[in-house]
Formats: C-alpha cells, sequence, structure tokens
C-alpha cells in the first residue's frame, strides 16, 4: 500500500521502498507502454488503442512515455492534490487493493471493472462518496513521464501475493448535487442527510454499502466531521424505510406445476416468436427482400415461405433504403396489388441512447396494434463506440435493452445483421456478426448461407429457446422477387439440386452429343471402346476432353441420364482387354 504503510508495517520496508522506487511498470494495469509527446507531452506518438507497443524497458528511454490500460482496468483520478491525498487516506484506512499514481494537478487509481459496472466515463463525475473524479476505461493513453518528470513510483499499490480489486461502491459515479468535501461546519448534517438518502433510492447500493460510504464521507471528506451521534441519527433505520426491497423474486416449483402458463405466442408460427430474433447472412443475399417480405406476409395475414402468420400490424425500419425504391421493390413482390394499411415503414431512426426507445414507444402508443418492429439493419440503430467499453459488454447491453423492450411490450423485434467474412460451414449460428453478447439475448435466430455465393439453394438455419432446430431450403425467384420455401429439408433439396445440375450438364455435354451422333449413323445400335468415342467425338467436333479410363467412369456415373434419353448402356469386359461400350436406342 502507501510508503507510510510499508515503513509501519513490514520488517523489509527499506527493501520494498527501494522496490517501489525501481518501478519497472505495472503489466496487470497496462497493456503496453510507448513513446508520449503533444504540446504537453500527455499524449501518445500516433494511433495506440489496441496496438503492441514497447516493454516498459524501451519506453522508459524517452523523454515523454506513457501506457495503455488493459480491457478490463478503470482509471479514476482527481485532477485536485487535495482530493487525491483524501482519497489516499481514505484507500489506506479501507485497506483498499489499487494503484495509485500521482499527476502534476492530483492523482490517479486504478483498479478492476471486469464486469463494466462503471459503463460511462468523462469528466467531473460526482462519486458516491463525494470526491469529484475523472473516469477513463481501458485502452485510455495513461503518461508516466512528461518532458523528463516521472509520476511514479506509485503512491499507493498492494502487496505482494494480493490482487487489484473491483472498483467499491464509495467511488461509484452517482447523480447528485451535494457539496461535502471540506466543509467545516454549517449544513453539514443536511448534506449527509441528503447524500444517504440519494443512495437509498439507488437501487445499486445495498443498506450496509450507503452506511459504509456516509461513514467515509463523514470521516474523509468533510472538513470536520459530525460526531457520532449526530452520525447515527443520519443513518438510524427510519432513513432506510422506503428502501426499495432487495430479493430474488422466487416460485414454488410446486406451485409452479398448477399454474396455468400461456404458451408461447408466435407471429409467424413457428418461425418469429414474441421477443427478440435475430436475422443474418453475407451482404448482399437478398435479406432485405426477405424482411419485405415478412412485413408484407404479416400485415396482410397471409403465410411466409410456407409458415403461417398471425396478422398485426407491422412497423418495418428500412434504414438502409428509399421510398422510391421500397415501393417499386413492394410493387414486385405484391405482383401490383395494393399494399396493406397494417404495415407502417420509416427510412430514418436515431440510434440508441439518443431517443430510439422513446421514438418507438410513442408509436406503439399511437399504434397499439402492432406487434412486429423489423429492423434493417441493426447496425444503423447501434450507438457511437465509447472504446471505454468491451465489445461484448457493448453488444449484450444493446441486444439486451432491445430484448427487454420487446417482453416489456408483448412484441417480436427482428435484428437483421451481416454474417462474419469467415464462415463455419459446420455451425452457421456461429456466423453471426459481432460477440456473443448479441446472440445471446435472442430468443431466435434465423442464419442464411449458401455452399458457393453462385449457388441458387440457400440453407436457412433456425434455431431459438421455443424453436426446434431445422435447415430449410429457399432460393429466390427472379420473376417475383420472392423468397420461396423448397420443402422442409435442406439436405434433400440440395442432392435433388445436384442431381438436376448433372442432368443440365449431361443434356449439353459432348458426351451425350457424341453417342447421339454414333447412334444415328448406325440405326440405333452401336458398340466399341473408349477411345474409339473420344476419335469419334474429335471427328464430329464435339471432342471429349479426358482420357479412354475417366471416359469410362464417367459413363457408368452417367448410366440414368442415358436411360432417360431412352438410351441402354451396357459394358462388356472381354479378359484384360479395355472393355466395350454398347449403346441402344430403345
Amino acid at each position: 500500500m502507501r510508503l507510510e504503510r510499508i515503513e509501519k508495517n513490514l520488517i523489509e520496508s527499506e527493501v520494498k521502498q527501494k522496490k517501489m522506487s525501481e518501478w519497472n511498470g505495472n503489466d496487470i494495469i497496462f497493456r503496453t507502454y510507448m513513446q508520449g509527446g503533444g504540446v504537453d507531452g500527455k499524449s501518445s506518438i500516433g494511433k495506440h488503442k489496441g496496438i503492441n507497443r514497447d516493454d516498459f524497458e524501451t519506453a522508459s528511454k524517452y523523454d515523454c512515455f506513457g501506457a495503455e490500460l488493459n480491457s478490463e482496468i478503470i482509471d479514476i483520478s482527481f485532477d485536485s492534490k487535495d482530493m487525491y491525498e483524501k482519497f489516499l487516506d481514505m484507500a489506506e484506512a479501507n485497506k483498499w487493493r489499487c494503484l495509485a499514481l500521482s499527476s502534476s494537478k492530483g492523482g490517479h487509481s486504478y483498479w478492476k471493472d471486469t464486469y463494466g459496472i462503471i459503463k460511462k466515463g468523462g469528466k467531473d463525475k460526482k462519486l458516491a462518496v463525494g470526491l469529484v473524479a475523472d473516469i477513463h476505461h481501458g485502452a485510455t493513453y495513461i503518461p508516466l513521464r512528461v518532458f523528463g518528470v516521472d509520476r511514479f513510483p506509485p503512491d499507493y499499490d498492494i502487496f505482494e501475493g494480493e490482487d487489484y480489486q473491483e472498483v467499491p461502491e464509495e467511488l461509484y459515479p452517482v447523480n447528485s448535487k451535494a457539496e461535502p468535501f471540506g466543509m467545516s461546519e454549517g449544513g453539514r448534517n443536511e448534506t449527509l442527510s441528503s447524500m444517504t438518502k440519494n443512495l437509498v433510492y439507488n437501487t445499486r447500493f445495498t443498506k450496509g454499502q450507503i452506511k459504509r460510504i456516509i461513514t467515509n464521507t463523514n470521516i474523509f471528506i468533510l472538513g470536520e466531521p459530525v460526531p457520532d451521534e449526530e452520525l447515527e441519527v443520519i443513518l438510524r433505520n427510519d432513513t432506510f424505510r422506503d428502501m426499495p426491497e432487495r430479493k430474488l423474486n422466487t416460485i414454488n416449483a410446486a406451485e409452479l406445476f398448477y399454474m396455468d402458463i400461456k404458451p408461447t405466442e408466435f407471429i409467424i408460427n413457428g418461425l418469429i416468436p414474441i421477443g427478440q430474433s435475430l436475422v443474418a447472412s453475407p451482404p448482399k443475399y437478398g435479406k432485405s427482400w426477405l424482411m419485405l417480405d415478412m412485413a408484407i406476409a404479416v400485415a396482410s395475414g397471409k403465410d411466409f415461405l410456407g409458415f403461417t402468420t398471425n396478422q398485426c400490424g407491422v412497423l418495418y425500419l428500412a434504414l438502409e433504403d428509399r421510398q422510391d425504391r421500397l415501393k417499386e421493390r413492394m410493387l414486385k413482390i405484391t405482383n401490383g396489388m395494393p399494399f396493406p394499411e397494417g404495415l407502417e415503414i420509416a427510412i430514418d431512426a436515431p440510434p440508441l441512447g439518443e431517443g430510439f426507445m422513446e421514438y418507438v414507444e410513442d408509436f406503439l402508443n399511437e399504434h397499439p396494434e402492432t406487434k412486429l418492429i423489423i429492423i434493417d439493419t441493426f447496425v444503423k440503430i447501434r450507438g457511437v463506440p465509447s472504446g471505454k467499453e468491451s465489445a461484448y459488454a457493448t453488444d449484450s447491453r444493446e441486444a439486451g435493452d432491445l430484448k427487454k423492450f420487446a417482453d416489456r411490450h408483448g412484441i417480436a423485434v427482428v435484428l437483421v445483421t451481416h454474417t462474419r467474412k469467415a464462415i463455419d460451414p459446420n455451425d452457421p449460428l456461429a456466423n453471426i456478426t459481432g460477440t456473443y453478447g448479441i446472440a445471446g439475448a435472442a430468443d431466435d435466430m434465423i442464419v442464411l448461407t449458401k455452399e458457393k455465393r453462385s449457388d441458387t439453394l440457400t440453407k436457412m438455419s433456425v434455431t431459438g429457446r421455443d424453436v426446434v432446430y431445422e435447415e430449410y431450403p429457399i432460393v429466390f425467384d427472379k420473376n417475383s422477387c420472392k423468397w420461396m420455401r423448397q420443402g422442409d429439408s435442406y439436405e434433400l433439396a440440395a442432392v435433388q439440386q445436384e442431381h438436376e445440375m448433372k442432368w443440365a450438364a449431361y443434356q449439353v455435354g459432348n458426351i451425350r452429343k457424341t453417342i447421339m451422333k454414333l447412334l444415328e449413323e448406325n440405326s440405333g445400335t452401336w458398340q466399341g471402346r473408349c477411345n474409339e468415342i473420344l476419335t469419334k467425338s474429335k471427328e464430329y467436333g464435339t471432342p471429349i476432353l479426358m482420357t479412354s479410363q475417366s471416359l469410362g467412369k464417367e459413363l457408368l456415373a452417367i448410366a440414368e441420364f442415358l436411360y432417360r434419353d431412352k438410351i441402354v448402356h451396357t459394358e462388356i469386359g472381354k479378359g484384360t482387354a479395355s472393355k466395350i461400350q454398347k449403346f441402344e436406342k430403345v
């Protein structure tokens, strides 16, 4: 901990103090080190986020250098020397396990924030205990030397064998107007009471945590603490009387057995349930045609891909489209028939965190019949990445908020997104772009994939909490501009399609043309060896470009196709000589 604590509590204080004075960085707190500079010497040279630069020894040779925070580390810094000193006193008294480095104005403290509890950073954040601090998340550049002036060794650090702790509740940012720092008289009781009430209605804190926070405020933050008896009055039981009850909402299993629970409601039976669904494919696969057809089908109460629908109002957010193109597409899908009245369309919407939920909430109040919202595409409403939150935390929060919104309103929300560039053919659902934070929030997932991009047959993989995993074969009909389902088994459809492709190739191939010519010239019957067939193919201008051996194998492979052409093929073997191929027109 602090050097003073080391001197008091450790027999090896001189050794420990020397170790801290010869500080060689901290690879738990910092991911990498790099040269600094800029006008104030507090910036990295060039981009640094996610880039591996130097180790501490190399970087420390520069006149200005610093480090980048690890992804799960948070920096809570104080721009006031007085506040920084009060923080150090409080950290020492509470035996907090963190790293603290001084700065020109105050100092920085570094903590774990493994679960992303402190989601937002920023300047001049009021902390629960009453201090004011700037908060920075992982990937932030931290200056360690500015024009030759070091900001190390640490003022405070953990002992050997200890681990850094998560941010204590005292340092959580809160919305508060209280200004307790340095108060010595006049209004101290009112300030502590106000802070206590504010924390009581903040669902993050327990009664015990609130008492500890206010006690620390009284001892360390006020210029002069109030007497213990006055603090007891402020923290009496009546203060917590209206505190929200904190307990798990459980149900007894025996009672659950007798409960009449409504089954899962579907917008498209067997495909889109109430809740949140994901639809994903590579770019330019025809997702928007699929989603527009879905919107029209549900609003009209018509079948979609062979699935029955439950007619309801639909909001289609076509955020990558234009009105003229939408109308053109809808005319093709409906074959020129009038569009359904139950379908509302928007081509722009604010992102999450900037009014999206509020806009949709107002829309649902005006259109209570709406049960399906299609967001095409999800990326168009995503908030601006702050760089202070992990990708998983961001995906989980945004997708989770939409999931809660859907459940709260009893509607289905379909998020349209893309798949990764590197496709795993064995697990289509693992190909959805982003982290598992997005897929984890979904009730249902639909992924479109192809063996080759040029293929017409598309695999539609469907799975979910209330949907059995299935792989449906679908194709895009360019005439109707609609996706069509080709049965219930993709595997069977793929085999059938491959068979039809081979039949089509046979019909236009030179082997068929050559055999037909041989039969025509020989009154419907011909026999000979494969090398003779190859010679004749060249004479006829239909050259078969393969060896005799390969041709023999191919003739056996296309025997069914020959029969469909009313040609009986027989292979006659005579000893070790090459086999004779006999063809008869029947």
